[in-house]
């Protein structure tokens, strides 16, 4: 487990369109414990903490890169 794997995880989301609708489709929205297992059938394990730090990084980088 590692924030690596949920950062490719977080990577693979924004660039897989099928893999976002499918998420989106679900009746119920779901929970960190759902995104984490929906990781791990890709072969990427990670946990929720994990998942929230990765997404702490990605958001932090995105702003370095738009930011004037």
């Amino acid at each position: 487990m590692s924030v690596q794997a949920a950062f490719e995880w977080i990577q693979q989301l924004r660039a897989d369109e099928a893999l976002t609708r499918h998420i989106l489709a679900l009746t119920v929205p779901p929970d960190l414990e759902h995104v984490v297992q929906l990781g791990a059938q890709m072969g990427l394990m990670f946990t929720v903490d994990e998942l929230g730090a990765a997404h702490k990084h990605d958001w932090q980088m995105r702003w370095l890169l738009h930011h004037d």
